[in-house]
């Protein structure tokens, strides 16, 4: 798949959702969407939103059925989406949802661990390493391309999977210690072939992944130094409280748009660091939203910079 191609779909077709032309953003969808196999459960629930939004509610029934025919499975909790309020509602609807559902717990049954590894030229001595988190709806790959600059800098990149599928392709953080448990194991199978130089920890993530990466080293389980918050996202920022209480020598760096939607969030994660001490910069961009910016690399050296200025 080009996800490059994937992403300029994607970002035309939020243009038009943003703008609330949503015929126009349904039939960019139903032209392209043929062309990225890989990514139908994707595109078949924005089909199904979308046709909600344009008031064709059995247009959405149609694809919804299709969509489980054809192999397709969403979590339950993906039906909670606002775009979906037209039909949410509706009893073929609700029996669909539960029998996608259905699907959806039998396929976690059947899902293993996984991961993406980025690997610095020079490997002959202790790498520092980068714990790098895909946001929710995410996958290893996702916004990998970005931390390729640790990468660069000769740091070790671990991508850990989650094993909380929302749909084919597409996993979350929702419950914080399934996911730490998840990056335990990728992080001491990763020990046993890498030597890791353990005084150079870092976590780092995008939205969601940006949450666990604050709550990943908060917690003190991989002895990271620090964490980059990228559109930090945490369903309850209040349950970083006991592990920031309990927190030494952790500093966070967040990277934040002012027209984010989750900016509320990321005061609230803010605020619970500063009633415990935990030390954070912070660089703001008035026209950024839940996105990153595109002198990510820049920020990157400012984020290690600030995380190891007082370990150096």
């Amino acid at each position: 798949m080009d996800k490059v191609a994937f992403q300029k779909l994607t970002d035309e077709m939020m243009v038009f959702y943003t703008e609330g032309k949503y015929v126009d953003a349904l039939h960019l969808v139903e032209l392209n969407a043929d062309r990225f196999p890989e990514q139908s459960a994707r595109t078949t629930f924005w089909k199904m939103c979308l046709l909600s939004l344009c008031g064709r509610a059995d247009d959405v029934i149609s694809v919804f059925q299709q969509g489980l025919d054809s192999g397709l499975w969403w979590a339950e909790d993906q039906f909670g989406d606002s775009d979906l309020d037209a039909v949410c509602d509706l009893p073929e609807f609700k029996r669909l949802m539960a029998e996608s559902d259905q699907k959806c717990l039998e396929m976690q049954k059947h899902i293993q661990p996984d991961r993406a590894l980025l690997v610095p030229d020079d490997t002959s001595r202790a790498l520092p390493l980068l714990i790098a988190l895909h946001g929710r709806n995410g996958h290893k790959d996702y916004n990998l391309e970005r931390w390729d600059v640790a990468r660069q800098r000769g740091w070790l990149v671990l991508s850990p999977q989650s094993m909380q599928a929302l749909f084919p392709g597409s996993y979350s953080w929702d419950d914080n210690d399934r996911g730490l448990a998840d990056i335990l194991f990728h992080f001491e199978e990763i020990a046993k072939t890498y030597d890791i130089d353990r005084s150079r920890i870092v976590v780092g993530g995008f939205s969601q992944g940006g949450g666990l990466s604050a709550y990943t080293a908060l917690s003190g389980k991989v002895g990271a130094r620090g964490f980059i918050g990228v559109a930090a996202y945490i369903f309850r920022p209040a349950s970083l409280a006991p592990l920031a209480r309990e927190a030494r020598s952790v500093r966070g760096y967040f990277i934040t748009g002012e027209k984010d939607n989750s900016l509320d969030t990321i005061r609230e994660i803010q605020g619970v660091l500063k009633e415990n001490w935990i030390q954070f910069a912070e660089e703001v961009y008035p026209d950024l939203g839940h996105e990153f910016p595109s002198d990510f690399e820049k920020l990157f050296d400012q984020a290690i910079g600030f995380i190891f200025k007082e370990h150096e």
